[in-house]
């Protein structure tokens, strides 16, 4: 069975110290993956990374509700989204997609704690945090690090199937902290063609042009969606979860040293949801590798490259629209936990963040021939091809 659980949590920790333009699914899906891959293309690229960015857009997009420039005009361009209105009707339209995903299960929660006492979310954010994020609320004693830290852990291990644990230090939290904002995303799922493990067999994976590595890969002959790009130079395929709604595609360079290239590439903005929608069914002859990564991520390093400068800013960080006082806020650390594992029958994965405002031998060669022994990139995407997690796999951790 095909398991992939996935789960950005993002808590933040805030610490006291136009005309409506629409979006239709195709440009959002475009949005989201563009700025997937910026995000990816500021991760690690000397090992194996996993990441998930929609989740990370999902309380980027609520905070930027509660933003006044030039946090808020940050915000709007680094997601690509053009105004408030936009951001309202978008995720409101990707929530209910993702949920309503056929063969697979797909949830998306989202939380809100609150420090205990007189503090409340400002009026009209916790509107749209209800109408827009369907967030749930829940108040907290910050000052006892310890036990916040623990009520926030557990809820993260439930929504994640125990697979991110102790996610929150209990000094991470104490009587500075306001909110904490927390994103689950859950996926399960089953291949509609599985890998058989009788064909899995160790093989060379090309770390670079010169060193290689032995690594299980696994192996298939099967029909899937397939392309050829001549602009990333590079071919892709798509591999599809029971319902046909949900799959992972694969981006592999020709080239040995070409999977940064296509990173930056993508950064730069080419436009990956027009190649993808140029891929055909075919027979396909696919050697992927079996894997597993965990991967940690400072968000305050990567966040402020796409251009997520000011909500990090002690004296003017725009978070002014966040809560019902006067109380100064400022992001105060961001961190993202995640895990994906690809075996026969799926991939399972999971992944939590913290933003604190404080192949067998081979038969005869069919039409094409698919074989991942050099670095690629990954996606899990949803309905619509909606990417839910973002990751690079180059033959080492």
């Amino acid at each position: 069975m095909i398991f992939a659980r996935v789960l950005l949590i993002l808590f933040t920790l805030l610490e006291i110290k136009n005309p409506v333009l629409s979006m239709d699914s195709k440009a959002l899906s475009s949005a989201i993956t563009k700025f997937s891959a910026k995000f990816c293309n500021e991760l690690d690229k000397k090992k194996n990374v996993v990441s998930s960015p929609l989740s990370a857009e999902y309380l980027l997009a609520l905070i930027t509700l509660g933003t006044t420039d030039p946090a808020h005009e940050e915000l709007l361009t680094s997601l690509g989204i053009p105004d408030d209105d936009t951001i309202r009707s978008s995720f409101s339209a990707v929530s209910s997609k993702l949920k309503s995903i056929k063969g697979v299960t797909f949830n998306v929660a989202n939380k809100i704690y609150i420090k205990e006492g007189d503090y409340e979310l400002d009026p009209k954010l916790k509107k749209d945090a209800v109408e827009v994020f369907d967030a749930d609320f829940e108040k907290v004693n910050f000052d006892n690090g310890a036990a916040a830290a623990g009520l926030i852990n557990k809820w993260v291990e439930n929504k994640t199937n125990e697979r991110i644990k102790d996610l929150l230090s209990e000094d991470s939290l104490d009587s500075f902290t306001r909110l904490v904002l927390v994103n689950a995303l859950y996926f399960k799922g089953t291949w509609q063609n599985q890998f058989d493990s009788i064909s899995t067999m160790e093989r060379p994976f090309y770390v670079d042009t010169e060193t290689t590595v032995n690594i299980p890969m696994m192996y298939q002959e099967n029909n899937f969606k397939y392309g050829e790009s001549h602009d990333l130079n590079a071919q892709l395929l798509e591999m599809a979860y029971e319902g046909n709604d949900a799959s992972m595609v694969i981006v592999l360079p020709n080239e040995i040293n070409g999977l940064d290239g296509i990173l930056q590439k993508l950064a730069d903005g080419y436009d990956l949801t027009a190649e993808l929608d140029k891929m055909f069914s075919t027979k396909v002859r696919v050697t992927v590798p079996k894997f597993k990564i965990e991967t940690e991520i400072d968000l305050l390093q990567v966040l402020p490259k796409l251009g997520i400068q000011a909500i990090f800013n002690r004296q003017n960080s725009g978070l002014t629209k966040i809560l019902d006082n006067d109380e100064p806020l400022y992001v105060s650390k961001a961190v993202q936990k995640a895990f994906i594992e690809v075996n026969e029958e799926g991939a399972e994965a999971a992944a939590a963040t913290g933003i604190m405002f404080l192949m067998m031998p081979c038969p005869p060669l069919p039409s094409k021939s698919f074989r991942a022994d050099r670095p690629f990139l990954y996606f899990l995407v949803g309905a619509e091809r909606i990417a839910l997690f973002i990751g690079q796999y180059r033959g080492r951790n």
